[in-house]
């Protein structure tokens, strides 16, 4: 590993902390330029000067390109240098899981995606993890010491796990220990709601949204929000609070025991039991010729009879973005965000985006002052194992 970099992250004089400060500002403004990072770090030009030479000579960071001129000479811009490390970035869920090789600025080098469906140990999901990563590193020529840490979403690890009476924190304590048993490295451990919300943000919000809402809808749905450019603040073990805000006092009953629960309208289990009652019921749909028994409908056939134009799939869709529009209207009332992003299975399907954007601003048009832009995820798969290793470079750098 490059040695001025190991001293950025095992370090913690206060010479070296001011200096990690600036180089974390120039891998998440860059190109940059020194009077910027002047303002943004109040150090004295001097000072700054010397900080930036000696991120220069230990290759950490490079002033490669010029910026506009504003009447003089064009300003020196600076940037990280992405590849003198990388980090690896673990999604997991239930049917496919994603391991990314990634370099600093965030950048993929490398994937390898494989099937984890049915797998019912977590150990035994962990270690083909680690011989994935391995193999990973292999094909690119690197090793253990190229790599900053391991990122790693629980959300559906967890899921495989319910039988466990241990608190998950200790849980996580022990999925750290195990894999640091293994490759020994940093790992950290959270939401992929939280992960994907610093992704989104890291790489297309940071310089323009202070108050910073994410959202998903799939199976369960979630929420993060990301304040003045801090760490997402949502444990890991509440990000799904949001699919538990009440749309309908008289609504059905939800898995936590309350009643009309955004779960219960919007969620991908909602809207499959939804279709298969209709259905049986006579309802017409094309997903009687995709399938021999109605009990085979699945979330994936019915995202496809979507796209195919069906009427009865695509109204229950459509009834759920109401919902959702909803209780995104409550959240932003409530948490006042300048940006939002929908991200999860259903944001780009059919209209869902747009009828849930729409009824959240007709909710919140009493207050002309609010107008968050509410926008769809960026159209990424990789978006949580990005945000799983920038979490690494977050938690190492800050």
């Amino acid at each position: 590993m490059n040695e001025l970099l190991l001293e950025l992250i095992s370090t913690k004089n206060t010479q070296t902390r001011k200096l990690k400060k600036l180089y974390t500002l120039i891998q998440r403004y860059g190109p940059i330029k020194v009077e910027t990072l002047l303002e943004k770090t109040s150090l004295k030009p001097a000072t700054c000067a010397r900080m930036l030479e000696k991120l220069t000579k230990g290759k950490l960071i490079s002033g490669n390109e010029l910026g506009e001129s504003t009447g003089g000479r064009k300003p020196v811009l600076y940037s990280i240098n992405p590849n003198v490390s990388y980090v690896i970035g673990i999604e997991v869920t239930s049917l496919f899981s994603t391991i990314l090789l990634l370099n600093l600025n965030l950048d993929i080098r490398g994937q390898i995606k494989m099937k984890t469906k049915n797998i019912q140990s977590i150990y035994v999901t962990l270690d083909m993890f680690i011989t994935k990563i391995e193999q990973l590193l292999d094909q690119h020529n690197l090793k253990l010491e190229n790599i900053l840490g391991i990122g790693i979403s629980i959300d559906d690890l967890f899921n495989q796990t319910q039988h466990m009476t241990k608190p998950v924190s200790a849980q996580i304590d022990e999925i750290q220990a195990y894999i640091q048993s293994k490759i020994p490295t940093y790992v950290t451990i959270d939401s992929g709601v939280n992960f994907a919300a610093l992704a989104e943000h890291r790489l297309h919000f940071s310089t323009i949204s202070d108050r910073f809402l994410f959202t998903t809808c799939d199976i369960e749905i979630r929420s993060c929000a990301i304040t003045g450019g801090n760490l997402p603040y949502s444990s890991p073990y509440t990000t799904n609070a949001f699919g538990h805000v009440m749309v309908d006092l008289n609504g059905p009953k939800c898995h936590c025991g309350s009643y009309g629960c955004l779960h219960t309208y919007s969620s991908l289990d909602a809207i499959k039991n939804k279709i298969i009652q209709f259905v049986k019921r006579g309802k017409f749909s094309i997903l009687l010729d995709m399938v021999d028994s109605v009990d085979e409908i699945d979330y994936y056939l019915i995202l496809k009879a979507i796209e195919q134009g069906d009427r009865l799939c695509t109204e229950v869709v459509e009834d759920a973005a109401f919902y959702y529009g909803i209780a995104l209207s409550n959240i932003i009332l409530t948490f006042q965000p300048d940006t939002v992003v929908c991200g999860g299975t259903l944001a780009p399907k059919g209209s869902f985006f747009d009828i849930a954007k729409q009824t959240a601003e007709n909710k919140i048009k009493i207050y002309p002052q609010l107008k968050p832009t509410i926008l769809p995820a960026k159209d990424s798969y990789e978006i949580v194992s990005q945000g799983a290793g920038s979490m690494v470079i977050e938690h190492l750098f800050t």
